[in-house]
C-alpha cells in the first residue's frame, strides 16, 4: 500500500466513514443471524410479528427485533406498520432448498 486515500474515503467525513464500516459489521451478523435461525423460510408464507418469530426460534424477542430492524433499514426483508416482518428478494437468498440459496455452502465458490 502506497499511504494514498481513495478519493470516494476522502470525500467521507471520517466518523461517518467508520460508522459505515461498523454498520456493515452488524448488518453482516444479522444476516447470518437470520440465515442461522431460517428466518426467510419461517416468513416465506406471510409476515410476522418479532415475537412470532422469537417463539418459533426460541430467541430474545428484544434481540431479535433489534437485528430484524436493522436487516429492514437495508432492504434485507420489510418492516410494515404492523410491526410484521416480511420477505424481499433479497431475503429469499436465504431461503432454504432454492437453487438461489445462498445458504448453502457447496453452492458457492470463491
Amino acid at each position: 500500500m502506497d499511504g494514498r486515500t481513495p478519493a470516494i474515503a476522502a470525500e467521507t467525513p471520517p466518523p461517518i466513514a467508520m460508522l459505515q464500516l461498523i454498520s456493515g459489521f452488524w448488518i453482516s451478523r444479522c444476516t447470518y443471524v437470520a440465515a442461522k435461525l431460517g428466518i426467510a423460510d419461517l416468513i416465506k408464507d406471510g409476515p410476522k410479528t418479532a415475537a412470532e418469530l422469537a417463539a418459533a426460534t426460541d430467541t430474545d424477542e428484544p434481540s431479535l427485533f433489534r437485528c430484524l430492524r436493522a436487516l429492514a433499514s437495508v432492504g434485507v426483508l420489510s418492516h410494515n406498520s404492523d410491526n410484521r416482518f416480511a420477505t424481499t428478494p433479497l431475503l429469499e437468498t436465504l431461503r432454504s432448498g432454492l437453487s438461489s440459496d445462498a445458504r448453502g455452502r457447496d453452492r458457492i465458490t470463491v
